[in-house]
């Protein structure tokens, strides 16, 4: 009895604990542990939130995206290894990123995750 009480527990721990993405395209585990902060956090909008992959400076890179639900909202940029490379937008309304234009110099724009 105490062994089905067991794996009964550990069973609602997995499918309480287990949440899923629905992620696009695979990505590296720090960036998809950054989605799951990301999205449950304030700096994500209830929609129009997104996370966009990019070529840039010849690595890829990510884009957390908040939204439109605010004002001058700035968007972290992050390698494979989840280093913030820059801050887009913003008050002054950023695009520039390690000394270059990031709208200019960033290729191959693939969506990763949208709420």
């Amino acid at each position: 009895m105490r062994i089905k009480i067991t794996i009964g527990l550990i069973l609602i721990l997995c499918i309480v604990g287990c949440e899923k993405l629905n992620l696009k395209e695979d990505v590296p585990k720090c960036i998809e542990d950054k989605i799951r902060e990301f999205r449950k956090s304030a700096l994500s909008c209830d929609s129009d939130s997104q996370v966009i992959r990019y070529n840039f400076q010849g690595i890829n890179v990510y884009v957390f995206d908040p939204g439109n639900c605010g004002a001058d909202m700035s968007a972290p940029v992050y390698d494979d290894q989840c280093n913030t490379i820059c801050t887009l937008g913003g008050l002054g309304g950023n695009v520039i990123c390690n000394g270059e234009r990031f709208d200019e110099k960033a290729t191959d724009a693939t969506l990763i995750w949208e709420n």
